[in-house]
């Protein structure tokens, strides 16, 4: 492959040689350094700055200040003006033979197009600029092209193609991960999970806010990547269906937004209050929010927003029986989806005008509209729109006395709905993780709100606040946590003789190869949760009496992320220990194993264990599509894999605690009842899944103990507070 040479691979950071130029430099500096805190004033300086380059024969110098300027109107909403100078940089750099300055310029020209609804024309500036970039090898070059491969995502998602958008934004986090780029992960993960949310897959997008989460608490914080993940986590509690939560986080969001004064993350965080509170039929809050949204979005040129903007106030209208004004709303907005073309916007748009055609008795426009959108939903594959389209096709040709049709659309709709059945039902399986998660999530956003507050107006109530939110929280997540524990331990095994034995098989083992009696204890309870993750697999997977396809058994495979990620931040020994079972269990000795193929002793030693003591109480118990294969012929098949699955010398004190003969000498007797006696002592003999619950409840107090730290926070800023205004003359 060739290498071009980066002749721009910083921008002005050698001193020019002639005098003339040094004003230029400094007003280019000066701009730049105020692009993010002052984009005003670094516009100002950087259109000073371009007047006086003018008069050089330095195109390339010409090329960086145009594409300054560019971004400068990028950050005050200038959107054409933007565009332009783009364009023009792009041709700047191009005549100057400095091919990756233009492809960063072209990058950002994509990213002009996408605010202004130029779909085609982003995704063709963003292409040219990926592959522009993708030639050069330098550190620059990988920024070019993973910034690029961001907005390209903005592109895919809105034109209804979410699995490249996907695709895309897993390529940018991978540079952006080369590059140990913090901001630039904490951003990609934030829109992976806003296209997960968009496809219904509500755990992954949970999973993708906390690891944005996660970097970000690494970089330094700030108001907009808060306002992100705010605004993310109250789509996921919006598409979950619960309402009020998505309301009072994006309200979080707003009082946050409403500070930074920048009118087109206000215009979006106005868009979605107003959507969310239509579902809490607060329709007066909701068309202030709505009117304000449409307003910023067209003095912005906002067109994508615009269209959001104008189905929401349609869907008011709606509901209000304004028809003649919903009419008119979803008509701009198809106008706007299909000149954009914006396909998912184009289909929600048809099934409302459709819907207000059939109710107002205006059948034949109805139809037109309501097949279009039945095949913009198949084209899209989505569901829920299929099923809606369905229902309103079969109600009009019932009116219209075509039964025969009518029932092909009833018929149609009794599939997708018993498929979406399935669907639900898989996900509330997985929703008290999901909960979990959330609840965790939220508490992390109020706590930061109110330290806000606490901060810069709230002194005086902020407390009280906090000591609300911590019963609440300690309500909501011991419920959460309860109902986690006991569902963990009965889809695992409905008797939880299993995971008894996997502890008790593995505390031997440890014994056996010298463990502590106190790290017995733990390590006994502690793999009991080996498999608790499975909560967060489908019931259409996990109770399959067959063997598992391809894909199955991939899904299958991620029970071990899931019950990580369950116990993950643990500050108890117990806790990071099942953390550590959970996630290492199914690696193998030799690599080939599962999730993150480690090797030897890359595997922690817990997971060694627990490998060999799972594998052995799963030979020995008869199964639906197996009988139970005897202790001898168990150890044989484990010893024959030590050295590829298993650890060797795991397998070797295996073999000696549990290779014993039929009739045991009287010292070998008072060993096993000696052991019997110590296992009926561990918690994890019970019969019931207290012990299981402990351990969460653990987590639990673990939890709302940092609330309590930021409760005492705001306690002693308050009391040095009124010690300041005490001794104030």
């Amino acid at each position: 492959m060739n290498n071009p040479v980066d002749r721009s691979a910083n921008h002005l950071q050698q001193p020019y040689e002639a005098a003339a130029q040094l004003p230029v430099q400094l007003m280019y500096e000066e701009a730049l350094a105020l692009l993010e805190t002052d984009p005003q004033t670094a516009l100002i300086r950087a259109q000073a700055a371009y007047e006086l380059a003018s008069g050089f024969s330095d195109v390339e110098l010409q090329a960086q200040i145009l594409l300054l300027l560019g971004r400068t109107q990028l950050q005050t909403s200038d959107m054409p003006g933007a565009l332009e100078n783009f364009i023009r940089s792009a041709e700047a750099y191009a005549h100057s033979g400095d091919f990756l300055g233009q492809a960063e310029a072209e990058g950002f020209a994509g990213r002009a197009c996408l605010n202004l609804g130029q779909l085609e024309e982003a995704e063709a500036y963003l292409q040219t600029a990926i592959e522009r970039a993708e030639k050069y090898t330098s550190e620059r070059a990988q920024i070019i092209q993973a910034t690029a491969l961001n907005q390209l995502a903005g592109v895919q998602h809105h034109q209804g193609a979410s699995a490249y958008a996907l695709k895309s934004l897993q390529s940018a986090l991978s540079l952006w991960q080369l590059q140990n780029n913090l901001s630039g992960q904490v951003n990609c993960f934030i829109n992976i999970s806003n296209i997960q949310s968009a496809l219904g897959q509500y755990t992954q997008a949970v999973q993708s806010l906390s690891n944005a989460q996660q970097v970000h608490q690494k970089s330094v914080k700030d108001n907009k990547t808060e306002i992100l993940i705010l605004h993310n986590l109250a789509r996921v509690h919006y598409l979950n269906n619960d309402y009020q939560l998505a309301v009072d986080v994006m309200r979080s969001a707003y009082s946050i937004v409403a500070q930074t004064g920048d009118q087109k993350f206000i215009a979006t965080v106005q868009l979605n209050l107003g959507t969310f509170l239509l579902e809490l039929h607060q329709y007066e809050e909701a068309k202030n929010h709505l009117d304000s949204a449409l307003q910023l979005n067209r003095q912005l040129a906002h067109t994508l927003g615009e269209m959001h903007t104008l189905d929401s106030l349609g869907s008011l209208y709606e509901q209000t029986g304004e028809v003649k004004q919903a009419s008119e709303s979803h008509q701009q907005a198809l106008g706007i989806a299909v000149t954009i073309g914006a396909t998912q916007g184009e289909l929600e748009a048809r099934l409302h005008l459709g819907r207000l055609h059939l109710n107002a008795g205006e059948l034949e426009p109805a139809l037109l509209e309501l097949q279009t959108a039945l095949e913009l939903a198949e084209k899209n594959r989505s569901p829920k729109e299929q099923a809606t389209a369905h229902e309103a096709l079969a109600a009009l040709f019932e009116q219209r006395g075509d039964m025969g049709r009518s029932v092909v659309h009833l018929r149609a709709l009794r599939q997708i709905e018993q498929e979406l059945f399935h669907a639900e039902r898989d996900r509330q399986t997985r929703n008290l993780t999901i909960q979990f998660e959330v609840e965790r999530a939220r508490h992390d956003a109020d706590v930061y709100r109110l330290r806000t507050e606490v901060e810069q107006e709230a002194r005086r109530t902020a407390e009280q606040l906090v000591q609300e939110r911590t019963s609440d929280l300690a309500r909501a997540q011991h419920e959460v946590v309860t109902r986690l524990a006991m569902a963990a331990e009965y889809r695992d095994d409905t008797t939880g003789e299993h995971t008894r034995r996997v502890g008790r098989t593995s505390g031997r083992i440890a014994r056996a190869l010298g463990w502590e009696e106190a790290e017995i204890s733990v390590l006994g309870v502690a793999a009991r949760l080996h498999d608790v993750g499975k909560i967060g697999i489908p019931d259409s997977i996990l109770l399959k009496s067959g063997k598992l396809d391809a894909a199955e058994y991939i899904q299958m495979q991620t029970h071990t992320l899931i019950g990580a990620r369950i116990l993950s931040g643990g500050r108890s020994k117990l806790l990071q220990l099942a953390e550590e079972i959970a996630l290492t269990h199914h690696e193998r000795w030799d690599g080939s194993g599962y999730p993150h193929g480690l090797a030897q002793d890359q595997i922690p030693l817990s997971g060694r264990i627990v490998a060999v003591a799972d594998v052995y109480d799963a030979l020995t118990q008869a199964r639906p599509y197996k009988p139970a294969w005897t202790s001898q012929d168990a150890l044989a098949e484990i010893q024959r894999q030590a050295g590829a699955h298993f650890d060797p010398a795991v397998v070797e004190a295996a073999l000696m605690v549990l290779n014993l003969p039929e009739q045991p000498s009287a010292g070998q007797r008072a060993d096993l009842l000696s052991e019997a006696a110590y296992s009926e002592d561990l918690p994890m003999a019970e019969e019931d899944a207290s012990q299981v619950l402990s351990v969460f409840e653990q987590l639990l107090i673990e939890r709302t103990t940092e609330l309590k730290s930021a409760r005492e926070a705001a306690q002693r800023m308050e009391e040095a507070l009124q010690r300041l205004s005490t001794d104030d003359p």
